[in-house]
């Protein structure tokens, strides 16, 4: 029945995105002739890249593969068109418009459809990685994945975020496989990295040949990236450690986007500079709306960077003050390096660092080279040794106004977990990561979660 759904899902996607090229065809006006050939190159290209199955995966990586096939599309037409620029424009105009079409349609389908196709997800372990895999799959929707409830091992702590889910459930481990039949589970997700490889087969053996999918979610430590390699080392698996590097046309590119950003960026800074000068006049403060602080940048060599002033005029002296006095306020900013409650910010300050506007004036920053749109946090100098090892990959990128921890939490993510973001960052790097980490700051932003 499963698989049942699944077809009717891939021909009535198919059939629709034909019924739409045919529509985009004829307001285009191309011949039919040229509307065949090329209508059949696309179609060709979407089945080899697997468009149409089902398979639960992130927005992002079907953004990425319909990109490469637009890609292949234009050079195809471009080669066997030229130099006819009439034609060759209409046929590449069409194939864009088939790739937003496709993009948007193939998401409208899966969130109409998602309660049937969806499958239905039982995530063991109740810690902050199992319910970040449950927000995941909650949150988009491409992933064709609807999480039932999570399993509690042991010892491990439900976490506030995941009680406070109403139609998410909590399951005792001893009930595993009482509930993988009574919820109708058709997938397990092991979310216990920090389980030893005796627990892991344990589990594994307890709903082997119960649910059709299984997949582990496993403790992966520094040296790991996602371009790593998986060797067959005549039957032992190898894992073959990789660290991603830009070259300089990656850096060329990047900079591109860098003074672009820099350029619209400090053109928004002039009336948002006038707004936060009224604000703070209104509440009688006169100091300089801006300030300087150094930072670590690129190479570890030290850069100024620019903020709006969101806090009172001595408010280093002030926190000293604080910490000398309250022993939990003293714990809480060495641990990570912020307060959350923090009694120096101006009201002006707190709207600002609300929305992450105190940052808009590192625009400037960004047009100097000193900074990137997005990037490892500008680290204080204080706080070279707390980096620990991961200080040394960090620093081999331009510090961002935004970036991975930015992205994923912001103030809610611990330092460390902000160190292994910014490490994570360096060694992955690519176009199709800053855009994601743009469009999640971004989004953040506007709703204001986990503010800086």
């Amino acid at each position: 029945m499963d698989n049942m759904r699944k077809s009717i899902y891939s021909v009535f996607l198919f059939y629709l995105e034909v019924f739409l090229y045919y529509i985009v065809v004829q307001l285009l006006n191309i011949p039919t002739v040229l509307a065949i050939k090329y209508g059949s190159i696309w179609f060709i290209l979407v089945f080899m890249f697997k468009h149409y199955r089902l398979s639960s995966t992130l927005v992002w990586n079907e953004i990425r593969s319909l990109g490469k096939i637009f890609i292949i599309y234009v050079l195809i037409s471009c080669v066997n068109l030229y130099p006819q620029f009439l034609n060759l424009i209409k046929v590449i105009g069409a194939g864009f418009f088939m790739f937003a079409l496709s993009l948007l349609i193939s998401r409208t389908a899966r969130i109409l459809f998602r309660n049937k196709l969806a499958k239905r997800t039982l995530v063991i372990g109740t810690g902050r990685r199992a319910y970040r895999i449950g927000q995941i799959a909650h949150n988009n929707r491409y992933a064709v994945t609807k999480v039932i409830g999570y399993v509690k091992m042991g010892k491990n702590v439900h976490t506030s975020e995941i009680l406070d889910e109403e139609d998410k459930k909590v399951f005792e481990y001893k009930d595993l496989e009482k509930v993988i039949k009574e919820e109708k589970i058709d997938q397990v997700i092991i979310a216990i990295p920090n389980s030893s490889k005796d627990m892991i087969d344990e589990v594994t053996r307890k709903i082997f040949n119960k649910v059709r999918y299984i997949k582990i979610a496993p403790n992966l430590d520094f040296t790991m990236t996602f371009n790593s390699s998986i060797e067959d080392f005549d039957g032992e698996l190898l894992i073959s450690t990789s660290r991603g590097k830009m070259n300089f046309i990656s850096r060329f590119f990047k900079r591109m986007i860098d003074i672009c950003a820099g350029l619209a960026g400090c053109l928004l800074l002039v009336p948002l500079t006038l707004y936060v000068k009224y604000k703070n006049k209104k509440e009688g403060d006169t100091d300089p709306i801006f300030f300087t602080q150094e930072r670590i940048g690129l190479n570890g060599k030290p850069i100024h960077i620019y903020k709006y002033r969101s806090m009172v005029p001595n408010a280093e002296q002030l926190l000293e003050d604080l910490m000398e006095k309250d022993p939990e306020i003293r714990e809480e900013y060495l641990t990570n390096k912020k307060l959350r409650n923090d009694p120096r910010i101006t009201k002006v300050g707190e709207i600002l660092r609300k929305r992450s506007l105190d940052e808009f004036p590192q625009f400037i920053n960004v047009l100097k080279g000193e900074m990137s749109l997005v990037g490892p946090r500008p680290y204080l100098p204080r706080e070279k040794e707390d980096m620990d090892i991961f200080y040394n990959t960090i620093i081999k990128s331009k510090p961002g106004i935004t970036g991975m921890w930015q992205a994923n939490g912001r103030s809610d993510v611990s330092f460390e977990d902000r160190c292994k973001f910014d490490d994570y960052y360096y060694k992955n790097w690519s176009i199709g990561l800053d855009i994601i980490i743009v469009y999640k700051t971004i989004k953040g932003v506007l709703y204001g979660r986990g503010a800086l």
